[in-house]
This record gives C-alpha cells, structure tokens and sequence, in this order.
C-alpha cells in the first residue's frame, strides 16, 4: 500500500485553512496507508499557547488520530517548533515517535529523512528558541505581550525567509554526500518552498510547508511521486 510524507504542517488554531486542508487529505487516505510526518507538526503558537490537554479542537489533529483510530500507520519525528509535543502526539494522535536521521524502504526505494533545522546553517537565537525553558516562559507570557512577539517574529522570518531557504538549500546539498550509499531520496523538511531535485545523487525532495499550500511524496509500486497542490487545489506538478 502506499507509503506518504509530509510536513511542516505548522498547525495553529488561528490559522484554520491549513488544518482543513490537511483534514481532507489525510481523511482520504486509507487505513492500510502509512504517514510519516517530518517535523513541525505544530507551530510554536499552538505548542505553547494553544495546547489544551488532549484537545482535538483541530481538525487537521483530529483527522490525524481518526486516520490511527482507523489503523493507518502514523510516524512523527518532532522538529524545532514541536520539540516538546512528542508525548502528546503519541498520546493523542497514536504515532510512533521516531528520531532523526531515519532510512526506511519502502515499495523499493530507501529513503533518509530528516527535518532538517540539525544540518547546519541554524541561527543561534532561532536554536536558543528550541529549549524547554524558552517554551515554558513564552507559555506563561501576557497575551499582549505574546501577541505581539509572535507577529514580530512573523514579520522577520517573513522578510527574511527568501534568503534563509536560500541558503538552507545551499546546505542541503552539500550535505548529500554525506548521506550513506544507497540511499535513493533524501527527504528534508523545514525550508517552506517545496523542491523535487532528480539531478542530485541521492534525489533531493524538501517537502515543503503548508502555509499556502499542501504538499506530500507519495511512494508506491509505481515509484516515488512528489505532489504540490496550489491554494485552488489544482495540482501544480506530480
């Protein structure tokens, strides 16, 4: 049966489009599938302002625990905004919690899988942002005063995020070589803009995020099929 990936998902419940989107995806997929997830799940804003016990108010996480419920496979690795939910997604969402660099086969490819923020090129205050203590101080934060953090925080990364995938991307391949022989795809995550490179030893695939747009490989007795769909939900290449 088919295997799938995705991620970057950056779910909030402020922003509803991308968790309706990813609702309907994942609600057609079938209970034999397998989902891997890659990483930043979550956004940081829900992680630590919005996360409600075992609350499933989002329909992009409730699709996700229903898609297990039904017996579909669910792995996720945790990336730099969701590092501290692992235990609610295995919890609430019944994934497996797996670590990264990770190579699975499947359907006769190998594939190394990694989010992405580790390889390199992090900036030091975006990695000081990672640390617990830094996620529980935000949690406990004034709203106006969060409020206000989290668009600045927008505003910069939005500025800035042309030259910051630039230069991840540049990382990325360099880090090709280092990747054990054999392996046929290197999937990434955490750079936004989804990529499909078959020019590259192994194929480099960054997944993409799902602020604009919903993006996944799919891999099957056909081989691996990179989809990109457009806000329209037209397919834009696969």
């Amino acid at each position: 049966m088919p295997v799938y990936f995705a991620s970057d998902m950056h779910l909030r419940l402020d922003r509803p489009d991308r968790a309706e989107r990813l609702s309907h995806w994942v609600n057609s997929l079938n209970p034999d599938d397998t989902l891997h997830l890659l990483g930043d799940v979550c956004d940081f804003w829900f992680a630590t302002r919005q996360l409600r016990g075992d609350s499933l108010e989002c329909p992009g996480l409730k699709a996700l625990a229903d898609f297990t419920a039904r017996g579909g496979g669910l792995t996720v690795m945790v990336g730099n905004h969701d590092l501290w939910l692992g235990p609610y997604y295995q919890r609430v969402l019944g994934a497996e919690l797996v670590t990264e660099p990770r190579i699975i086969e499947a359907h006769g490819l190998r594939l190394h899988m990694v989010h992405g923020h580790r390889v390199g090129g992090r900036q030091p205050w975006k990695a000081g942002m990672e640390s617990r203590a830094f996620f529980e101080t935000f949690r406990h934060l004034p709203s106006p005063i969060a409020d206000r953090l989290d668009r600045k925080l927008e505003s910069s990364n939005d500025r800035g995020r042309a030259a910051d995938e630039a230069r991840l991307l540049a990382i990325y391949r360099q880090f090709l070589p280092t990747i054990e022989p054999g392996v046929d795809i290197a999937l990434f995550g955490h750079v936004h803009a989804p990529i499909d490179d078959a020019t590259t030893t192994p194929r480099l695939i960054i997944l993409g995020g799902w602020h604009a747009r919903s993006s996944y490989l799919r891999v099957d007795e056909q081989g691996a099929t990179f989809v990109v769909i457009d806000p329209a939900n037209h397919p834009v290449h696969a």
